[in-house]
């Protein structure tokens, strides 16, 4: 009796501990799936995966292809750089290659590598310093160039951009050369016609013809205040040419002030209001003033000229979050639909009224805001008039 207890209780013991081992090998497989389908889930894999080993290849086999993408991506970033003329290569820390596009080998002299592809080391010149850098941005002088090298890391690749400071400094001056010749060409006829202006108004007794005369004097002064300007549009950059938010808001009274006329002529209501610069009326904006300048006369103006007569320009002056909102509103005809993708487009054959007309003035108000670290947006409909606003950084 006593031995049948001894092996029931044997048998009830192995029994249990046997329960106790297939439940926890159950518990281990269900949590195994579980994780398995969370983490295809996270992967966004396809598969059901029963094992470890089989997702692990997976990975592997896409880690792969992220990383053939991540090549032909490189690929194409250099090639865009060579469409934009700028020299940049790109180094990998762990194989130690660096990877460059033609307009970098130009640069370099790199002329015998078809493939692109070097040790960073065997860079002529540039091979010891690059690695050593340690600044974000350097100037560097070697012989006769003066290259600005720029670089953009992360935790196992480096990025460099090369700019050769002399071709930009050689391009520049081009630039404001041919601005020069530009103001100089101008400015001489019309010197000429205020000239002749003057003497009308002066000899002519008759009241309609000395209006007309006074508005053609008036028109000419405001010419000669747009080309004393194209100085200023070749520096961009000069520090002493940025201007704060008081000066913008002078400068806003300004045009409008030249525009008296036409304002007078279409019965116009201009308002303007800037009650919420008053505290950041020192602020210097990142805009210099002719590129300030080309903003608001050409937006103003075509509020103006395009607006119905007894219309609405209304232009205010807005600071939210460290950034100055110039919005001009009218309530004239609106941008009609079809030429709303051109207006920003030099010479894109269009106007506001509609017709076809060659012109300059938004893609240079365009680029002006680009240029000036600003954004631009723009809200137009048929017979409700347009909303333009700049948005301008400013310290």
């Amino acid at each position: 009796m006593i031995a049948s207890l001894n092996v029931l209780s044997i048998v009830i013991t192995i029994f249990f501990i046997s329960f106790i081992i297939g439940f926890f090998i159950y518990d281990l497989n269900r949590k195994k799936k579980a994780e398995l389908q969370i983490l295809k889930n996270e992967t966004e894999l396809r598969k059901n995966y029963k094992n470890y080993r089989d997702l692990a290849l997976d990975l592997k086999q896409e880690l792969q292809q992220l990383s053939n993408h991540f090549f032909k991506m490189r690929d194409s970033c250099l090639q865009v750089f060579d469409h934009l003329s700028l020299a940049a290569a790109f180094w990998d820390y762990q194989s130690d290659i660096l990877q460059y596009n033609s307009t970098f080998a130009r640069l370099t002299g790199l002329t015998n590598h078809e493939g692109r592809e070097i040790s960073i080391y065997e860079l002529p010149i540039f091979g010891s310093l690059l690695p050593k850098m340690t600044d974000s941005s350097q100037n560097v002088e070697i012989g006769t160039m003066h290259i600005k090298i720029q670089k953009i890391v992360s935790d196992s690749n480096c990025f460099f951009i090369f700019t050769d400071l002399n071709a930009q400094e050689i391009e520049e001056k081009e630039k404001r050369y041919l601005t020069h010749a530009i103001w100089h060409e101008i400015k001489t006829p019309l010197t000429v016609l205020k000239g002749y202006a003057q003497i009308l108004l002066e000899e002519i007794q008759e009241p309609e013809l000395t209006e007309k005369c006074q508005k053609i004097d008036f028109q000419i002064d405001r010419l000669e205040k747009v080309i004393s300007q194209l100085r200023y549009l070749t520096r961009p950059d000069v520090n002493e040419n940025f201007i704060n938010v008081q000066n913008f808001i002078d400068m806003i009274h300004q045009i409008l002030h030249s525009w008296k006329a036409e304002i007078d002529d279409l019965k116009l209501k201009v308002q303007v209001n800037a009650k919420d610069t008053n505290k950041y009326e020192d602020s210097v904006l990142e805009f210099s003033q002719g590129d300030l300048f080309m903003v608001i006369s050409n937006l103003i103006s075509n509020a103006i000229r395009f607006n119905r007569s007894e219309g609405l320009v209304d232009v205010s002056l807005l600071v939210r979050q460290k950034t100055l909102i110039f919005e001009i509103k009218d309530n004239g005809p609106g941008i009609p639909e079809g030429i709303k993708d051109l207006i920003f487009k030099p010479l894109g054959y269009a106007s506001f009224s509609g017709e076809k007309s060659q012109g300059m003035g938004l893609y240079l108000v365009k680029e002006a805001v680009r240029r000036g670290g600003g954004r631009l947006t723009i809200r137009s409909r048929a017979d409700s008039g347009t909303t333009i606003r700049i948005f301008i950084p400013f310290h």
